[in-house]
């Protein structure tokens, strides 16, 4: 078997450093889109998860009471109130006054109402065991 010499030169540039507090703060935006594209399922989750908190969810409208009476073939201008069904299954919606029911309409989650039901299930199933 053949000997070798191993011998080391100097030289060569010393290793990088990281560049400072500076460097890292106006890379930050840059390092924040590469994480975004790299999971862009993480992003549209997180996109749902805020459109839903913000803006509400769809619920279909089914029914309706008109302020006032109305000819036969003649659409209700004013309502007093419109039943949804959606998420939270049927939720009643007062517009102002002249306005009439959309068809869908993006109602926002009632958090009080699932929060009890979330305990009213939690407590069922602790009785259970």
């Amino acid at each position: 078997m053949a000997m070798y010499e191993v011998k080391v030169t100097g030289g060569g540039k010393p290793p990088r450093k990281n560049g400072g507090l500076v460097r890292r703060v106006l890379l930050a935006p840059f390092k924040a889109a590469r994480w975004m594209l790299v999971r862009p399922r993480l992003v549209l989750a997180a996109g749902v998860v805020g459109g839903v908190m913000y803006i509400g969810t769809p619920h279909l409208g089914w029914d309706y009471r008109c302020n006032h009476p109305t000819r036969g073939g003649q659409p209700c201008t004013s309502v007093s109130y419109c039943a949804y069904y959606g998420f939270q299954g049927r939720r009643i919606d007062h517009p102002p006054y002249g306005e009439s029911c959309a068809l869908v309409k993006f109602l926002p989650i009632d958090w009080e109402r699932l929060s009890a039901d979330t305990r009213e299930l939690v407590s069922e199933l602790m009785r259970k065991l």
